[in-house]
């Protein structure tokens, strides 16, 4: 590697504090809480149901158990007939692949619609987190939700953008219980909904260390204030970047073939790259994440993260979850938590590592941290992945895997949730087995009361394909060469295994 010269990066001090026009916004915006809202465990350790993810017959396809976890977990009661029911997934960015498959959000919306609730998919934008970004504003947010399936072909109900075109669209709820946010803002389609099942697929996170129902919540549900208020944006001293980016003396200025990416990343123009290093303004800087993760994901170390963010930002974003809950009432929320594809970064990343584990199942609940906690342990406890970065990281079962991948353990979110109320971390699991009666193999098929093989005997009775070209024209048949003949193709020559 070239031995590149490097300058110390030059700041732009701030004369003041960055300010804004927050009193009138205050008082255009503000959204009490819902007068009954409160955590859904008031004692003991809160039921989570649990299915697993295998399956060998019709009852125990994951669809089928993720519509039966509906119903065990009581989600169906989250709401009442005619109730608008928001359905929070996260849409994934482009080229991402290890997104939350449709079939599993389409299975819910369809008994959310047959417990007479009006669904819709729900989704807010994001900040600029990096230079390709693809979900800051409504139109490529969308279009990347239509490559991933995600559409209302797809899911039978209306697929939204929760804060609006450019994810200003939102409620301010203000949190006297937080550790450290005490406001944070709620896309509007999230606010305004009589109900939510939040839908969250299990993986893992850069900056929260995984990523489930709580991040669904914290993250997912924030409006573009909400998410600069929960990435801590302006929070202390830039000196300290707590909560602003960390530049490092690493940069190699214009000799780095990045160069012009790092210029482009920043939305606001608070950074430049220089001949031998780079200037920034702090005053101009929001902490959209986007000079630091784009500089990362090139793998280039000029902008990094002062290490001391990372559990703030993850206490912030269980305050911002306790946000989302608070513009509903309690029990109006339900959880299913998809440990399936568990990748070790989120679905805002725009590729997918090796899942660090098998396929694990689903965990269905009212109380978030209690879904959360059950996912997490099974994680933990399952096997690691041939060939992932868990293995890599010399994670064994029993391991906390998404503290030796990421760097600290997200039990450091769900201790601070389940102190300022989100939900307990106490469990009990509830597994779940489907039992196999023709009953059940029907219950959840595209048409349980008239099979595709009874609808067929019309069809043939009338038109039958297959015997009018019969016989067919094959070769004549001879027991000796159709006992024998294929043994010669086989590496095993017939040997049966076992």
């Amino acid at each position: 590697m070239a031995d590149y010269k490097c300058d110390p990066t030059k700041w732009t001090e701030m004369k003041q504090p960055v300010d804004g026009g927050r009193e009138h916004y205050q008082t255009k915006s503000w959204n009490p809480p819902k007068e009954k809202w409160g955590p859904f465990t008031e004692s003991g350790p809160a039921p989570v149901w649990f299915a697993e993810a295998n399956a060998t017959n019709w009852t125990e396809s994951m669809i089928c158990k993720a519509k039966d976890l509906f119903y065990e977990a009581k989600l169906n009661e989250c709401f009442d007939k005619g109730d608008e029911v928001a359905i929070k997934i996260h849409y994934g960015e482009w080229n991402r692949t290890a997104v939350l498959r449709p079939e599993y959000i389409a299975a819910i919306a369809e008994e959310i619609r047959a417990c007479g609730g009006r669904p819709y998919v729900v989704n807010d934008t994001t900040l600029s987190y990096h230079i390709h970004n693809n979900m800051a504003n409504a139109l490529s947010q969308t279009e990347g939700a239509t490559r991933h399936g995600y559409t209302e072909q797809t899911f039978g109900c209306p697929v939204l953008i929760a804060d609006g075109y450019s994810g200003e669209d939102d409620y301010r709820v203000e949190l006297p219980e937080g550790m450290i946010l005490k406001e944070t803002y709620i896309g509007r389609a999230v606010a305004e909904a009589d109900a939510m099942i939040v839908l969250g697929h299990a993986r893992g996170h850069s900056i929260t260390m995984y990523g489930g129902a709580v991040k669904q919540l914290g993250i997912g549900c924030q409006s573009k204030r909400g998410k600069y208020i929960t990435h801590l944006a302006h929070w202390g001293d830039p000196h300290d970047a707590i909560g602003w980016p960390k530049f490092t003396d690493a940069c190699p200025g214009k000799a780095c073939k990045f160069h012009q990416m790092c210029d482009d990343s920043c939305p606001r123009g608070a950074h430049k790259v220089t001949e031998h290093g780079k200037t920034w303004n702090p005053a101009l800087c929001r902490l959209c994440y986007s000079c630091q993760v784009t500089c990362i994901f090139s793998g280039m170390s000029g902008i990094t993260f002062e290490e001391n963010y990372f559990p703030n930002a993850m206490i912030a974003h269980a305050d911002a979850a306790l946000g989302a809950l608070k513009c509903f009432e309690k029990g109006k929320v339900g959880f299913i938590n998809h440990a399936i594809d568990v990748a070790p970064e989120c679905d805002c990343f725009p590729w997918a590592g090796l899942a660090v584990c098998p396929d694990v199942g689903l965990f269905a609940g009212k109380d978030v941290i209690a879904v959360e906690m059950a996912t997490l342990d099974a994680i933990d406890n399952a096997p690691i992945s041939p060939g992932s970065i868990a293995e890599e990281k010399g994670c064994k079962p029993g391991d906390d895997k998404f503290r030796l991948i990421n760097g600290f353990s997200p039990r450091i979110t769900m201790a601070s949730g389940s102190k300022i109320g989100l939900g307990t971390q106490e469990y009990e699991l509830k597994n779940y087995e489907p039992v196999m009666t023709p009953e059940n193999a029907a219950k959840w098929q595209n048409r349980p009361d008239r099979t595709i093989t009874v609808r067929l005997r019309d069809v043939f009775r009338r038109h039958d394909l297959t015997t009018e070209v019969m016989p067919f024209r094959r070769a004549e048949y001879n027991k000796e060469w159709v006992f024998n003949e294929w043994k010669k193709f086989d590496p095993f020559k017939g040997e049966l295994p076992g």
